[in-house]
């Protein structure tokens, strides 16, 4: 049995049935184009979605550097205060315990702070380091 489609052409001039023909593949090429732009339409809607994330997240992990930088600086200038702050105290008690005949190291405090400041200047290296990463990521 014949197609409707067939019976149509058949009775049809030639010359339009060459153009119903380019015209039939016209459509087939706007199909085309039509799922090919819906396909592209959805790469562009998950570029928003991803951009918009990655936008967020980068403002956070901005926020966290700055707060980070914030805080190491904050604590090297409060090291450096306390050094010397703590270099006039030992002067002090080493003078102090001198005068008495006594070792300043027999003195428990004594000895206690000064190993702390010297593990305050230990992390201070390194966190001079992480303070100058953290301004350079800013």
């Amino acid at each position: 049995m014949k197609s409707r489609l067939s019976k149509v052409l058949d009775k049809m001039p030639k010359e339009n049935i060459e153009l119903a023909k380019v015209e039939l593949g016209a459509i087939d090429d706007l199909k085309e184009l039509i799922t090919d732009a819906k396909r592209i339409i959805s790469l562009q809607e998950d570029g928003f979605e991803w951009g918009e994330r990655a936008e967020k997240e980068f403002k956070e992990v901005k926020k966290v550097i700055s707060d980070a930088e914030g805080i190491t600086r904050g604590a090297i200038r409060q090291a450096g205060n306390l050094k010397k702050e703590s270099d006039k105290i030992f002067n002090k008690v080493e003078v102090s315990s001198k005068e008495l005949g006594i070792n300043p190291n027999a003195i428990k405090e004594y000895d206690n702070a000064i190993k702390l400041i010297n593990k305050m200047f230990d992390n201070q290296n390194s966190l001079n380091g992480y303070n100058d990463m953290l301004k350079k990521l800013l």
